[in-house]
């Protein structure tokens, strides 16, 4: 005998209705212990105070703690590999930057697939970055610095954190859009490569404004541009480059928290939800000290959303590390 159509309909509506229940009691019973949140750089950087800004704001509103594991090394390549060998059971959390997507192109070989081995789950901050320059320098825009470099090319010398690093490929970029030639003098490390500019070792950096700021704000540097698409809402008498001679131009440095793949859904779903509530209401705490290391919030979006910008990220850096001929072995 056929069961009638209605009695189907029902059937297929509880199943519905109970697997949502599922999922519910599920996300309301993680998490249960502290969170291990992986950050690839040294204690006190930018990167890793970014990370602790959203490590205890995720603390508060998950109700557990999450702690702060720095791995640095291999330009962060070291901290994923350990992030993407973890337990998919939600308590290893890794906080990333735009080198998740940069490495993969940009090193031989990493330990790791960006793709097959997370889940993305939500971005959680931009952060800008910026042709910066000595105070006392002659170029006081990027109009000048285009005239100049125009004018004398090779004459002119940038510094970046690294070959590879996003300071390297954003001046990269800037040069091949600007059609112009700058030298390329890379630094261990943007700390260092910061050192060289005040030192007059070179006439530029392409610097993360996290950074840099501390020296805009006590006149030991200026800001010709920054490499958003629009002006920063707190830097609104800086131009952005794009603005000033290189249409088009952005290249922003992004922050990123990830899961190791396999991860249940609800976990998936409870942590995007807890990150993304950050943001919708943030306190003045958190915007404070966004503003304080530069830090943009991020476009309220899916995780889905999320996770093709990652995809296109890395198409995105592939292309540009082509261009730039930066290779680790």
């Amino acid at each position: 005998m056929k069961r009638p159509a209605r009695s189907i309909g029902r059937l297929i509506l509880s199943v519905v209705f109970l697997a949502a229940w599922v999922s519910a009691a599920l996300s309301q019973d993680y998490p249960q212990k502290p969170i291990r949140m992986i950050v690839g750089f040294p204690p006190g950087g930018g990167a890793d105070l970014i990370g602790r800004v959203v490590a205890d704001q995720l603390s508060s509103k998950l109700g557990v703690t999450l702690v702060v594991e720095n791995i640095a090394g291999a330009g962060t390549s070291i901290a994923v590999a350990t992030a993407a060998k973890a337990p998919n059971d939600g308590y290893t959390l890794l906080f990333a930057t735009s080198s998740f997507a940069i490495n993969p192109n940009l090193y031989k070989k990493v330990n790791y697939d960006p793709i097959n081995d997370f889940v993305p789950i939500a971005q959680v901050g931009t952060s800008p970055f910026a042709i910066v320059v000595q105070q006392s320098s002659p170029l006081n825009s990027v109009n000048d610095l285009l005239t100049t470099a125009r004018g004398q090319p090779g004459a002119l010398r940038y510094s970046s954190g690294g070959n590879g690093s996003v300071g390297h490929l954003a001046g990269e970029v800037f040069k091949s859009m600007a059609k112009v030639d700058i030298q390329h003098i890379p630094y261990k490390g943007l700390a260092s490569a910061l050192g060289g500019l005040l030192g007059g070792q070179v006439e530029l950096t392409m610097s993360d404004l996290a950074s840099s700021l501390g020296y805009v704000r006590n006149g030991r540097l200026k800001i010709l541009g920054v490499t958003t698409k629009d002006r920063v809402s707190w830097l609104p008498n800086v131009p952005s480059i794009a603005e000033s001679g290189v249409p088009g131009y952005e290249v922003v440095l992004w922050n990123a928290l990830f899961l190791p793949r396999g991860a249940p859904k609800h976990v998936v779903d409870r942590l995007h939800a807890a990150a993304v509530s950050i943001f919708k209401t943030p306190d003045k705490t958190l915007t404070d000290r966004f503003n304080a290391l530069g830090v943009i919030p991020p476009p309220i979006e899916s995780q889905e959303t999320f996770a093709a910008f990652v995809k296109s990220e890395l198409m995105f850096w592939s292309k540009v590390v082509k261009q730039s001929g930066a290779h680790v072995d």
